[in-house]
C-alpha cells in the first residue's frame, strides 16, 4: 500500500501553496485512516506543482508534471531531499484512453497504468508491474464540481484505499499513481 501511495507525487516545490488555488487530495487506507495528502496546483505554462505529505503533515516527496508536446505528459518524482526517484510518461492515445509508463531513477521500467474514461467524468485505471502482470486498479469520479473521489483495489478486487480531492480540482493533471510494488 505504501509503495503504491507514496509516489502519488504530482509536481514540485516545497514553497507554500495558496489554498484558494489548490486541489487537496486526502488519501486513506482500507480502514479509513488518513495515510497521505497531495496538494496539486496548476502553474503558468502548463506545468503542475504538487507536494506530498504523510499523515503527520511531513513532506515525503514532490513532483513536476509538464506537457512535453503533442499528447504526452512527463512527470518527475523527487523525495523529500530533492533526489530524483523516478519518472512517469503519459501518452493520450485517444480522447478516452491513455497509458502511463513508470521508470525508476535509473530509467528501468517499473510498471504501467492504462486509463480509460467511463460514464460522466469518471475513469478506470488498471496497473501492471514491469512484467505486465495486473497488480491493481483505481476508479475515479467527479472533477467538474471541484471534487474528485477515487477507490483503489488490489489485483483480487479487494478494497485497499480511497481518496477525495477538494478545492480547485477542475482541470488538474491527475497522472495515475504508480502501481502497487513500484519502487520510487
Amino acid at each position: 500500500m505504501k509503495a503504491m501511495l507514496l509516489p502519488a507525487l504530482l509536481s514540485f516545490a516545497l514553497s507554500t501553496i495558496s489554498p484558494a488555488q489548490t486541489c487537496r487530495e486526502v488519501v486513506r487506507d482500507a480502514s479509513g485512516r488518513v495515510v497521505q495528502t497531495i496538494e496539486r496546483q496548476k502553474q503558468a505554462g502548463g506545468a503542475e506543482r504538487s507536494v506530498i505529505r504523510d499523515a503527520s503533515g511531513r513532506i515525503t516527496g514532490t513532483a513536476t508534471t509538464q506537457a512535453s508536446g503533442g499528447s504526452t505528459t512527463q512527470t518527475q518524482y523527487r523525495d523529500a531531499s530533492g533526489r530524483v526517484t523516478g519518472t512517469a510518461s503519459t501518452n493520450q492515445s485517444s480522447s478516452n484512453s491513455s497509458r502511463t509508463t513508470y521508470r525508476d531513477a535509473s530509467g528501468r521500467v517499473a510498471g504501467s497504468a492504462d486509463t480509460s474514461k467511463v460514464s460522466g467524468s469518471g475513469s478506470r485505471t488498471q496497473y501492471r508491474d514491469s512484467s505486465g502482470r495486473v497488480t491493481g486498479s483505481e476508479t475515479t469520479s467527479g472533477g467538474t464540481s471541484g471534487i474528485i473521489t477515487a477507490t483503489r483495489r488490489d489485483s483480487s478486487g479487494r478494497l485497499i484505499g480511497s481518496s477525495m480531492g477538494t478545492g480547485k480540482c477542475q482541470g488538474v493533471v491527475r497522472v495515475p499513481v504508480p502501481p502497487p510494488g513500484a519502487k520510487k
